[in-house]
């Protein structure tokens, strides 16, 4: 591989992050980025980044598992060259094109480096969260019928993967586990030339988020996956190469894919974390001060205890970017006042593995109060080139009424190809060129989307239990999260995670829940009981078992024929 670039190390003094808004405007029609306008794979895209910009600084909070140099501030170069290594790995196991590789590892943000590697070489990545039960990752892996699987010993054992069970799945482990190919025996094999399949074939499966039961695979296309990095890379004020971008989220998924092709695309410094917990974030944000943070929600409500910390460890960011699921008002809020710049965005984005993004809503302090009443399920209006509609949940056609709650259903060239192991879910949720979501919503009196609740997740009678969790979430300052869910009879049961293991005051509870009718006796947590997904979202039909239990006096665990149940 021939790149170019200064040998020195690109750094941006953070005075100069700054950016006045001529500044930020010139730099959304700076010419040089890598085109995504057209499909381009994954497997392809560090490289040309590479040759582009040069040596732009990759910092990480741990290094990548594979350098043997254990870095912990890459650049382009060497990130492109790590791919290169990764992929002569794969080729020298035995890899071939159209074999699909498994990759399950401890959380770390060189999980798209090798996914895109894999890519690379026309293999087809397959990632799984190491966060998901051991027998779900089991499940998912006879779905897969893969040939290979990167994993780690810590990922091995958790999941039961010795050497009888990989040779009962057939896989063959590039990994220093028992029965495996340990990575130092093939590292420094010849760099394989890129042979990467077509825009339209399969470039990458990843999961769903399994908060309604065992996670479907899909298959999706590097023509999917290039439309949503290319209408991200080209999003007023957002990539550029003066920001630091800090990618706090889950790197198994494919929102992950496209966030790192739209950073790479335009030449972004990136903060890569895989790791986002309280050390980490002090650790990292007062040293780089970056200043466009990515998330999942619940990860950012975690953060608001961090927040009058004297480090400051939110003052530097201009931009918020939550997606995944829709972000409670109370912190946007917190954090949007966290930060010291003068004019901050929170961008909300409603998305998911199936379609990828659909909708973003931009908020900032002062739009901030449309909030405070229905308005918060709002997650904004449709990105070009993407339609959504409200549906009939009998007909599965377009209401008449779009104000008038229904099944959300999307049109986008970003669908996914299939469900691995479970094709005919995703042909009960296509309508012609529309696909069911599964969430329930209604259109605003803006034509904005509002997300009401899951579908597989209402209460009758319940306009939305997601509205419910706002409310208390607000009035309830010391909880760390609420989630509402419905008991044996159908009731709206508030589960609540109180801060710092303390006890919820039944004054604050009457005083918080007055006003909501029917609501049931709440379901105190801790943040383990939480059962939390790769995308740290509540598990809720778990969560509605336990409230089951505790109501018919059981102290038992949650049965594994209901953990193990297919997802919605």
């Amino acid at each position: 591989m021939s790149l170019t670039g200064d040998r020195t190390r690109t750094s941006v003094p953070l005075s100069t992050r700054r950016l006045d808004a001529m500044k930020m405007l010139k730099a959304q029609f700076r010419p040089q980025r890598v085109a995504l306008a057209k499909p381009v794979n994954v497997g392809l895209v560090a490289e040309r980044a590479a040759a582009k910009f040069g040596r732009v600084p990759v910092y990480l909070d741990q290094p990548f598992a594979w350098d043997p140099d254990q870095r912990v501030e890459l650049d382009y170069v060497e990130f492109a060259e790590l791919v290169d290594q990764f992929a002569a790995v794969m080729k020298a196991a035995g890899v071939k094109r159209w074999d699909r590789v498994v990759i399950v590892k401890t959380p770390n943000y060189d999980i798209q480096a090798l996914a895109w590697a894999a890519a690379r070489i026309g293999a087809i990545p397959a990632l799984l969260s190491a966060r998901l039960d051991p027998d779900i990752i089991n499940i998912l892996l006879e779905r897969l019928q893969a040939k290979f699987i990167v994993t780690d010993p810590a990922v091995a054992e958790y999941a039961r993967l010795d050497a009888a069970r990989l040779k009962y799945l057939n896989l063959t482990a590039i990994a220093s586990i028992d029965g495996g190919i340990p990575v130092e025996d093939l590292w420094n094999s010849p760099i394989p030339a890129p042979s990467p399949l077509k825009d339209d074939e399969p470039m990458m499966i990843t999961h769903t988020s399994s908060t309604t039961g065992v996670s479907k695979l899909a298959d999706c296309c590097a023509k999917g996956v290039s439309f949503n990095a290319f209408m991200e890379s080209i999003f007023p004020g957002f990539h550029t190469p003066d920001e630091l971008f800090a990618s706090a989220i889950s790197h198994v998924h494919v929102r992950a894919a496209i966030t790192q092709m739209a950073s790479f695309s335009r030449g972004t410094p990136l903060l890569g974390i895989g790791k986002p917990d309280d050390e980490t974030i002090m650790r990292l944000f007062p040293r780089y001060r970056p200043t466009i943070l990515e998330s999942h929600p619940n990860n950012f409500m975690g953060w608001e205890r961090l927040i009058d910390d004297p480090s400051e460890p939110f003052s530097s960011f201009r931009l918020y970017f939550n997606s995944f699921d829709a972000m409670h008002p109370r912190t946007i809020q917190a954090l949007l006042d966290a930060s010291k710049r003068d004019h901050p965005i929170w961008l909300q984005c409603y998305g998911m593995t199936e379609t990828q993004v659909v909708s973003v809503r931009p908020y900032t302090r002062g739009s901030f109060g449309r909030l405070k009443g229905r308005d918060s399920r709002s997650v904004g209006w449709e990105v070009p080139g993407i339609r959504a509609r409200i549906a009939d949940p009998e007909t599965g056609e377009r209401q008449a009424d779009q104000s008038k709650p229904g099944m959300i259903q999307v049109k986008t060239p970003a669908r996914a190809l299939s469900f691995i192991g479970t094709p005919e879910k995703f042909a009960e949720r296509r309508h012609g060129k529309w696909f069911d979501t599964g969430d329930w919503g209604r259109r605003g009196r803006f034509q904005q989307i509002e997300i009401l609740d899951r579908i597989a997740d209402r209460i009758e009678g319940v306009e939305s239990c997601l509205w419910i969790e706002d409310v208390l979430l607000e009035r309830i300052t010391n909880a760390e999260e609420i989630v509402v869910v419905p008991d044996a009879k159908g009731r709206p049961v508030p589960v609540i995670c109180m801060r710092d293991g303390k006890a919820l005051d039944p004054e604050v509870w009457r005083k918080a829940s007055a006003g909501i009718t029917g609501l049931g006796e709440p379901l105190e947590v801790t943040p383990d009981d939480l059962q939390r997904t790769a995308t740290v979202k509540a598990r809720r039909y778990l969560l509605t078992e336990m409230i089951k239990n505790r109501d018919e006096g059981r102290e038992a665990a949650v049965a594994p024929d209901v953990v193990l149940r297919d997802g919605a």
